[in-house]
């Protein structure tokens, strides 16, 4: 058994599934719910998922996947003699980062003081300029956290889990545990960036990591929120 989280209209819903339930399992329970029809439902895991024959397994949904609805009731749709568009317009921008909050985290005086003093290691390539490369099977390396440490970073999809390995210490961070991520392209270390991993609900908690390989950031967002790019 696996726990899917459902995010509509700005709430959570647990649903409990299996990994061999098809899409149209799914549809039909979250139906139940939010008393969406599944013929308006959009379920966004990964883009947009059409095929109602798929398997979870196949959609290569996990236990505490982010599952995404965008549609109306068709008793709210009739009552307002509306297009359901307009309203998936407003629920799929209440999703999506908040890019003022995303700048305001990631331009803080202090990443600049930590740069100004720690360099990456190593250049990117210009081969991997510009692209979106999956997450590599080996840790990803010469990351630095926020405490001056060199990191490796390593994702354990078969566990949902993120580990950080310092030479002091290995912390696992649950995937979904992570509410919300930050990036910022840093200007001046070319194909490289700065990330944070909110896992609590105040700014402290923010696990903020330096110099991650540019071309890795998308898979590490699609790893931790789903692709919600449609």
């Amino acid at each position: 058994m696996i726990i899917l989280i459902l995010k509509y209209k700005k709430q959570s819903h647990e649903l409990k599934m299996q990994h061999d339930d098809t899409i149209g399992d799914l549809k039909a329970i979250v139906e139940k719910i939010t008393k969406v029809p599944k013929s308006l439902q959009k379920l966004i895991y990964k883009g947009i998922q059409k095929n109602d024959q798929k398997t979870l397994r196949e959609a290569k949904m996990r236990n505490k996947s982010k599952v995404l609805l965008i549609g109306n009731p068709s008793q709210e749709i009739a009552s307002t003699n509306s297009q359901p568009v307009d309203r998936d317009v407003e629920d799929y921008s209440s999703w999506k980062v908040n890019k003022e909050k995303n700048s305001y985290f990631c331009s803080l005086d202090e990443h600049q003081n930590f740069m100004n003093n720690r360099k990456p290691t190593r250049e990117i390539p210009h081969s991997r300029n510009g692209r979106h490369l999956q997450l590599p099977k080996s840790p990803i390396r010469n990351v630095w956290d926020e405490f001056g440490q060199r990191v490796k970073l390593k994702f354990k999809s078969n566990k949902d889990q993120l580990r950080i390995k310092s030479l002091s210490q290995t912390l696992a961070v649950q995937l979904g545990m992570i509410k919300d991520l930050y990036t910022k392209e840093l200007s001046n270390f070319n194909g490289y960036s700065l990330m944070g991993l909110q896992t609590g609900n105040t700014s402290k908690s923010i696990l903020w990591f330096y110099y991650v390989p540019s071309h890795y950031v998308r898979a590490i967002r699609n790893a931790i929120l789903g692709d919600w790019m449609i």
